[in-house]
């Protein structure tokens, strides 16, 4: 599937919108899980600002969009291999001692049948004994911080209105983006652009439940960022450590 000529732009930015990202923690918890692990799959890449400091011996990032992987690929990291793919439909033909998909990537499943090609497909690229780490946002989140708010911020070279608009499936928003990116050659000129990204999460009840079907065996659970922390009815993002 090939990036629309929009993404294709805000790839370029992504990096300087994220900026406040805490991909430290994530680290914490894919270097606990991942002690003895040799290769993994970071499965939602983007433009590898966080594949690029697992650390592994062999990595591999994959994304969806052609674009973001172009700028992942601009950067030296002679360990990682960048492949474009879909979550829910990919053959790699080898396996992995583990899987990421950080950053609530599994939150763009559209549909609890979506959630389970996801973890079918990644059980199948896992050895025996490997682990998978994700995480979604809370059904908490989704109903505080994006039901019908409005965001803005702004960089050096570009401003951005995000309105988060409750969607017609349970428990998901259209996150509604506008863009002001600065002109290179002349500073008082803006270029406007738009995009439209959707997202649905599930409850943990919901979520167990799907892994169940998939084979996989539940190693940990927590919330927000803190193994100790016990999944509650109002964190704002949900870990699971998978095992195959």
């Amino acid at each position: 599937m090939k990036s629309s000529p929009t993404y294709q732009l805000f790839s370029h930015y992504y990096d300087e919108l994220t900026y406040d990202m805490p991909y430290a923690l994530w680290l914490d918890i894919i270097h606990h899980y991942g002690k003895n692990k040799q290769t993994v799959l970071d499965i939602g890449c983007g433009t590898g600002r966080l594949t690029r400091q697992l650390g592994f011996q062999t990595i591999t990032g994959m994304d969806q969009s052609d674009m973001m992987l172009d700028v992942a690929r601009r950067h030296d990291a002679p360990n990682i291999e960048y492949v474009q793919g879909d979550m829910r439909d990919f053959d790699l033909g080898r396996t992995f001692d583990m899987v990421t998909a950080t950053v609530d990537v599994l939150n763009y499943c559209s549909s609890p049948d979506e959630v389970i090609q996801v973890l079918k497909q990644v059980y199948e690229h896992l050895a025996s004994g490997g682990i998978f780490i994700f995480d979604i946002h809370s059904a908490f989140k989704m109903n505080e911080d994006f039901n019908d708010v409005t965001y803005s911020d702004e960089t050096d070279h570009i401003t951005y209105i995000w309105h988060a608009l409750q969607g017609e499936a349970p428990l998901s928003v259209v996150h509604d983006m506008t863009f002001f990116i600065k002109d290179a050659d002349d500073p008082e000129l803006y270029r406007k652009v738009v995009e439209t990204h959707s997202q649905r999460t599930y409850t943990h009840m919901e979520m167990l439940q799907l892994i169940s079907r998939s084979g996989f065996t539940i190693d940990a659970a927590f919330s927000d960022f803190d193994m100790e922390n016990a999944v509650t009815e109002v964190c704002d993002r949900v870990f699971y450590v998978l095992k195959k």
